[in-house]
């Protein structure tokens, strides 16, 4: 074996060893021994992605079904600067993620050479480490090599999870001539031990004085699939109301203490004025800008903030207390029920709060609202399968779910990019998610979103689990119109609303994907139920007007304002 071989052999061998079996590859010649190396080992799942971007946002969504990172593989040049915007939501997620490029040798870098630019810590700040071993000889050894690959992994999940990025630099020939004749006998792999956080004695026993408090508030952000059994155990035992964001896990399901339309109570002033003594926030941050204005304005409330990552506040969102911890240490925090009649009664007040809201919104939407955006969004929530979970893209979509999606005591796993919020990599995101959970997945996503990442309906096309991809196509940025913006109208449409006049029928067929462009709700029903019961991915496009959601979301907000 080469040199290059021995190194990409041992990487992926060591990596595999240390629980990543996902490896995203994209085509090239520089990363020839790495591409190699993974195809031919037994344990690597391996799958070709022709755009870097997609690859790198389809290993977003395997870290965020699986808490496992996986591997991407590619060239030199621009290659490796096209996982960067995944990079970033990765690390702003604390998501693991395995960047690996090849590269030129040092001699061709800053020289013009073809395919050469600066790799060296490619995407700054945004990893949590970066590692380059040069380019391999025969001076390599295996157990240092190997040490090194272990670490990656490790850096990878502890202290903060995020990616790491390995730039490995070859010389030609990338491999021999011949296949090579793999080491019979490795030497034995690294084992990693993941240290976990518990909290002190004396900080549990300040912790269970304070929970002792009868007017308690929960939010939960975005979660881990790891947190949902320890976070569900500590909800239960406190016994407070629970705000629970789209992506924690907890939004639908049959946890008896949420209040599933909290961002609207907070519309009225009564609610805004019931302060709870004690508010923990668990998690990522929330979708809801509501919530995190009643933070603000709760001045006389003991306010404390619980994640699993060093990561410090957002200083709107200031704290008394800061935590950090495993989630599986929440079990010690409270050893029983907690529960007395005072903090029942408060827990009574909030959900028969919410009911009375939902009754008239159900009132409202159905009675008022013509065919529209949100009584798709209700109508999906309410209508999808027990066995698909779904994925909400940015901008308008995740926001009308979050507000306005009609009680569900049946689960729903639902996931969305949150970190940096962008619109690009939606549909990699979600198959990547799909492929890690195994479940049939809808996609709800803006027509901008879609057009954003629209070579990865190939990835629908060719998923192991049936996708549903539902478009919003109002012509343009939505959530625009619902903005101060939207006042200036010399400037608004051409730079903010932006609309294409495209439609979506020519890029199903390119696909061959199934394709329902649905008219009014019964139409709605018929193909959310055609696509659903198919073993196939389809397309579901729904025209909607910008304008016409904008006004109805104000005018239902001025509705709950004045009737509270």
């Amino acid at each position: 074996m080469t040199p290059n071989e021995c190194l990409s052999y041992w990487l992926i061998e060591e990596l595999v060893a240390q629980g990543i079996t996902q490896f995203c590859i994209s085509p090239g010649s520089r990363s020839t021994p790495l591409t190699v190396a993974a195809a031919r080992h037994p344990q690597a799942n391996t799958r070709i992605f022709l755009d870097e971007r997609a690859a790198a946002y389809f290993a977003i969504g395997w870290a965020r079904a699986t808490d496992q990172a996986a591997a991407l593989i590619c060239t030199s040049g621009t290659a490796g600067a096209n996982y960067y915007p995944a990079i970033i939501e990765a690390s702003v997620e604390h998501l693991p993620l395995l960047a690996i490029t090849a590269d030129r040798p040092p001699e061709l870098q800053q020289t013009g050479a073809n395919q050469t630019v600066d790799q060296n810590r490619l995407f700054g700040s945004h990893t949590r480490w970066f590692y380059d071993p040069g380019c391999p000889d025969q001076t390599l050894q295996e157990s240092t090599f190997k040490s090194w690959a272990a670490q990656a992994v490790l850096r990878s999940a502890y202290p903060d999870p995020g990616p790491v990025h390995l730039n490995i630099p070859f010389l030609e020939p990338f491999l021999a001539n011949k296949e090579p004749s793999l080491p019979k006998e490795a030497l034995p792999n690294f084992q990693l031990g993941i240290p976990r956080q518990k909290l002190a004695m004396e900080d549990l026993q300040v912790l269970r004085q304070i929970l002792k408090a009868d007017r308690g508030l929960v939010t939960l952000g975005e979660l881990p699939i790891r947190a949902q059994s320890s976070v569900g155990n500590f909800l239960k035992k406190l016994n407070w109301p629970v705000f629970a964001d789209t992506t924690s896990g907890f939004r639908f399901g049959n946890l008896t203490q949420r209040i599933d339309l909290a961002d609207q109570l907070l519309l009225q002033d009564h609610w805004r004025k019931a302060e709870p003594e004690v508010w923990i926030h668990l998690g990522n941050q929330f979708v809801s800008k509501r919530w995190l204005q009643w933070w603000q304005d709760c001045n006389s409330t003991r306010k404390i903030v619980i994640t699993n990552h060093p990561e410090r506040q957002i200083p709107s969102q200031r704290s008394h207390w800061r935590l950090q911890m495993d989630w599986e240490a929440l079990d010690e925090i409270l050893s029983s029920t907690e529960a007395n009649l005072s903090r029942t009664q408060w827990l009574e007040q909030w959900k028969l709060g919410s009911q009375a809201l939902e009754e008239q919104a159900a009132q409202w939407w159905d009675k008022t609202e013509r065919f529209g955006e949100v009584s798709i969004v209700r109508e999906l929530v309410r209508q999808i399968p027990t066995e698909h979970a779904l994925f909400v893209g940015n901008s308008l979509p995740i926001r009308e779910v979050d507000m306005l999606s009609a009680n569900r005591n049946i689960p729903l796993r639902v996931a969305a990019n949150r970190g940096a919020s962008g619109i690009d990599g939606q549909i990699a995101t979600a198959c990547g998610w799909a492929m890690g959970h195994r479940q049939p997945t809808t996609i709800l996503l803006g027509d901008l979103s879609a057009m954003h990442d629209l070579n990865s309906l190939l990835l629908i096309r060719e998923s192991q689990v049936p996708m549903t991809l539902i478009i919003l196509n109002n012509d343009g940025g939505g959530i625009f119109s619902m903005l101060p913006i939207s006042n200036q109208k010399d400037v608004f449409e051409g730079f903010f609303g932006t609309p294409h006049g495209c439609e979506f029928l020519k890029v199903a067929a390119m696909f061959d994907l199934p394709y329902f462009q649905p008219k009014n709700l019964k139409q709605l029903q018929k193909s959310f139920q055609e696509a659903w019961h198919s073993d196939k991915s389809s397309l579901i496009e729904v025209k909607t007007d910008r304008e016409q959601i904008a006004a109805q979301l104000m005018a239902w907000q001025d509705h709950v304002k004045n009737h509270s």
